[in-house]
């Protein structure tokens, strides 16, 4: 008896969606963001394939971020993966245009990367075709409508989204079910949000939390420092207000 994906529960939908990609190769990369869903497909991924045929591939905006690298390193160490690690495409724009740092002569010439340009050098890395990604449809209105466009099976690209049909209530009871620790909250809004970026309530959130990932951040973009500071001029000299209060801050009052 053929069972709908839509009446299966969303832990079985994962599963019927790792096996018909096991069904087609044996081996399989893991787009690692260091986030909560990220990890959850990646467990998924070993379960169904073993350690040794699942790898993955991080990037990053500046290496060696303790933030960032204590996730990805703790999901090497436990579930035994090779876990590759790439520049962020969005350097290329950020060099490009010169954000947050001097301009480098020549760096306007660059060709501008792809999320598609980082796929190509993980997959030549791992040897693996397909790739498993954690979108979820309560992520966003784009990803309901990517996400229903291919019902969580892209053959043509050959990505495939186990996680499709999850809530966020159901990661984290997984993560609990599993211990796995949760990957260190990167900003002060009330969200929940874990991947480095130029946004002030995650650069505030990283100088506070890891001082020593804050001063390599400056080190390579020395002039966040001036959006901070904008951003501490409107708080007090200006008196404006901004969108870190409009979403709420544990720096309110400060």
């Amino acid at each position: 008896m053929v069972v709908e994906r839509g009446k299966l529960t969303p832990l079985a939908d994962t599963a019927r969606l790792l096996r018909d990609v096991h069904a087609q190769t044996d081996k399989i990369l893991v787009g690692l963001s260091g986030g909560k869903d990220s990890i959850v497909v990646l467990d998924q991924c070993v379960r169904e394939f073993g350690a040794k045929n699942t790898h993955a591939y991080f990037m990053y905006l500046v290496d060696g971020l303790r933030c960032a690298e204590m996730t990805v390193d703790y999901c090497e160490r436990r579930l035994g993966v090779m876990v590759h690690r790439f520049p962020h495409w969005r350097l290329s724009l950020i060099y490009k245009n010169a954000m947050y740092m001097p301009h480098w002569n020549g760096a306007d010439t660059g060709r501008r990367l792809k999320q598609v340009d980082i796929e190509r050098a993980a997959r030549a890395a791992s040897g693996c075709e397909w790739i498993a990604y954690g979108h979820r449809l309560g992520d966003s209105i784009e990803r309901i409508a990517m996400l229903k466009s291919c019902n969580g099976f892209d053959t043509k690209g050959r990505r495939v989204y186990p996680l499709m049909r999850w809530n966020e209530a159901s990661v984290y009871a997984y993560l609990r079910q599993r211990k796995f620790p949760l990957p260190p909250k990167l900003s002060i809004l009330k969200r929940q949000m874990t991947g480095v970026g130029f946004h002030e309530d995650t650069l505030l959130a990283i100088r506070e939390r890891f001082p020593d990932d804050y001063a390599k951040i400056v080190e390579v973009f020395p002039y966040v420092e001036s959006k901070l500071a904008r951003y501490e001029m409107k708080k007090t000299s200006w008196k404006q207000k901004t969108y870190v209060d409009t979403w709420g801050s544990s720096l309110k009052g400060r």
